[in-house]
């Protein structure tokens, strides 16, 4: 019999939350639904497929990529390390700041999770760190199996690199895990998993969870 010893571990809930009516750009509506003798209440929503925590699929990038529905399960969990952002000299997210940060913490087919902890740059997005194109191609290399980034991070300084981060990541089927809440993380190890549900569209939202030594 599987068991996890929570003596040992701890569940961590790494989503946002999720409330209408979202924002302008990402809405969230909600319309209340009941049967005809008005005994039972079903909520009907109208949502952005980019609300909260969520995860992007190679069809959010190329017309004819894969869905989420297309993606095995299996890419959506297993061993993370962690870059925390601390040091505002390491907001340009180079291959050389990942090896200099996860050095040996980081194995092939493992997922990397992005955190900006520099509580001054949270404010104003063109101050969030942000990965480049280089830090693109050490993830190729390294064989990522998910990127996840939290709500503070950009994946690229421009609409150029962004798009060249997608094509070296998403040609490759490497999904990306937006809005993660990565705070109360304290290791620089943890179990991750972002579950989105079997929509077959390029984007859905996704429960991310880690399992953490404590």
């Amino acid at each position: 019999m599987f068991e996890i010893d929570f003596e040992q571990y701890r569940l961590i809930d790494l989503s946002m939350a999720i409330e209408p009516p979202g924002s302008a750009d990402r809405p969230l509506q909600v319309t209340v639904g009941r049967l005809a003798d008005d005994t039972y209440k079903m909520d009907i929503s109208k949502l952005h497929s980019h609300v909260g925590t969520h995860v992007e699929a190679p069809g959010h990038f190329y017309a004819d990529g894969k869905l989420i529905s297309n993606i095995p399960l299996d890419n959506f969990f297993g061993p993370a390390a962690l870059l925390s952002i601390d040091d505002p000299a390491d907001r340009e997210v180079t291959g050389e700041t990942l090896d200099r940060h996860l050095g040996e913490v980081f194995q092939p087919g493992h997922i990397l999770l992005c955190r900006n902890r520099i509580p001054e740059t949270r404010e104003d997005p063109g101050t969030f760190p942000m990965l480049t194109p280089d830090a693109a191609l050490w993830m190729a290399a390294h064989q990522i199996k998910l990127l996840v980034i939290d709500a503070w991070f950009r994946l690229g300084r421009d609409v150029p690199a962004t798009r060249e981060l997608h094509e070296i990541l998403m040609s490759r089927d490497i999904c990306i895990v937006e809005f993660a809440v990565l705070d109360d993380l304290k290791r620089p190890e943890c179990f991750f998993m972002a579950l989105p549900v079997a929509f077959a569209l390029d984007s859905g939202f996704a429960r991310a969870v880690a399992l953490e030594k404590r």
